[in-house]
């Protein structure tokens, strides 16, 4: 199944052993083991990846091909687009984007069946202030086009691909938070206007679990004002189910879907940023505790990536972002694999 991602100057230096490719285990004591005994199972542990070349934070992030992770935009590069190859654990440069934007949104659609544009979409975001201009790249080709713009101007939302349509939620214009649901079809290139959020955020993450899209935490304009919300649209119905809260409110965070699991990572507060990691599980309805995450930070990158021939192991990364609250940037990347 095609998982779709939202899915929104300062490096620090850090001393690290060699980064691993995606698939090598993170290296651990081997206990002794009685004869015919059963082999444990590792817990899932993080990795550092190699360092993204250009540190940032409120980055977009969308996952193309399941192992080809775009990083694009933010504070550091507002018109920088780099792209993580899983298969290789490399990073190269692409074409930069047309106009330098932070807090953007990003999706990517392939493998449709029907006739559409493929390729990686970028939409809104501030450019000196919100804005609705939308992109994309043909990957075939590396070049940007500009779209139709959204209806309004957003940023700081989430956008998730499903099938031949691209969603758009929560967000904020600036000074005032957006509540319809936009929905852009690549097939006709167009807009519609959807189901507003019933709690209107910003800071946001969304995935795509099982056709709908969950919109998890975010804030109310205010890193002081973070939520702990997880709400989830039905495109079939045009309306919004409310789900369990995460155990730990925060804005400027990052999300990724895995095997019916939401993984809720980083975020900021005043005083701090979060290194909790919790994942929701659809089938049981609850939340748990997943490994934290080794350098806290958020405006992060956050995407789900395997089931291929090259990367056949899952994996959520974790790249870039800003370890402090507010402006700052890291060129840390992190991975950590799920089943």
């Amino acid at each position: 199944m095609r998982r779709s991602l939202a899915l929104i100057a300062l490096a620090l230096p850090a001393c690290v052993a060699p980064p691993a490719p995606l698939g090598t285990p993170h290296p651990a004591a081997s206990p002794t083991k009685a004869v015919g005994a059963a082999t444990p199972t590792a817990p899932p542990a993080w990795r550092r990846l190699a360092d993204i070349p250009t540190p940032r934070s409120e980055v977009a992030a969308a996952v193309y091909q399941q192992d080809k992770v775009y990083v694009i935009g933010g504070f550091g590069g507002p018109d920088r687009v780099e792209r993580y190859d899983a298969v290789t654990g490399r990073w190269d440069r692409i074409a930069d984007l047309p106009h330098g934007v932070d807090h953007a949104m990003s999706a990517a659609v392939f493998g449709i069946q029907t006739s559409g544009d493929e390729g990686v979409y970028v939409f809104g975001g501030y450019a000196g202030s919100a804005t609705a201009r939308s992109f994309r790249l043909d990957v075939s080709t590396g070049r940007w086009s500009e779209i139709a713009p959204m209806p309004s101007p957003r940023a700081a939302g989430a956008a998730v691909a499903i099938n031949t349509k691209i969603y758009i939620v929560g967000g904020a214009d600036g000074s005032r938070l957006i509540s319809p649901t936009y929905e852009y079809d690549v097939t006709t290139r167009g807009w519609r206007t959807l189901s507003a959020i019933p709690t209107p955020r910003d800071h946001l993450a969304a995935v795509e679990l099982n056709g709908r899209v969950c919109a998890v935490a975010g804030r109310r304009l205010s890193s002081s004002a973070n939520l702990a919300t997880l709400e989830c649209f039905l495109p079939q119905t045009d309306r919004w189910e409310k789900l369990a809260d995460a155990p730990t409110p925060r804005g400027g965070v990052g999300s990724a879907a895995w095997n019916g699991r939401i993984y809720l990572i980083g975020g900021e507060q005043p005083l701090g940023t979060f290194r909790e990691v919790e994942i929701y599980d659809e089938r049981t309805g609850a939340w748990s505790r997943g490994p934290d995450l080794p350098t806290p930070r958020h405006g992060i990158g956050v995407a789900a990536v395997g089931g291929t021939s090259g990367v056949p192991r899952g994996a959520i990364l974790v790249l870039t972002g800003g370890p402090t609250p507010g402006g700052s940037q890291t060129a840390v990347c992190e991975a950590l694999d799920v089943r």
